[in-house]
């Protein structure tokens, strides 16, 4: 599967080429890009609110997306395994800049 960006979200296949494949560069690289904007454009929050799915890279992807959010200075809220609608409802509740999942 290539790597696919659209308006909701990055999708691919773990692994391979950095920009053909979602690669490990490649989740920093757009965990960066995310977290710079959410520090430039928000002003009533810093926090994010995660959340993963439970293919086996899960874990994988979240600890890289965490690393670099952090690293930004960024406010982490963890959900672990969860669906879509539960992180974009915490997001809501938690008054967070934005969600990842």
């Amino acid at each position: 599967m290539a790597l696919i960006k659209s308006i909701s979200g990055i999708r691919g296949t773990i692994g391979g080429k950095p920009g053909e494949n979602l690669t490990p560069l490649d989740i920093v690289k757009f965990s960066a890009a995310f977290g710079t904007w959410i520090k430039e454009s928000v002003s009533h929050s810093k926090k994010i609110v995660i959340g993963r799915d439970g293919r086996i890279s899960g874990e994988m992807v979240r600890n890289l997306v965490v690393s670099t959010l952090t690293g930004l200075g960024l406010d982490i809220h963890d959900l672990g395994l969860s669906t879509t609608p539960t992180v974009e409802m915490a997001v809501l509740g938690e008054k967070a800049a934005g969600g990842i999942i």
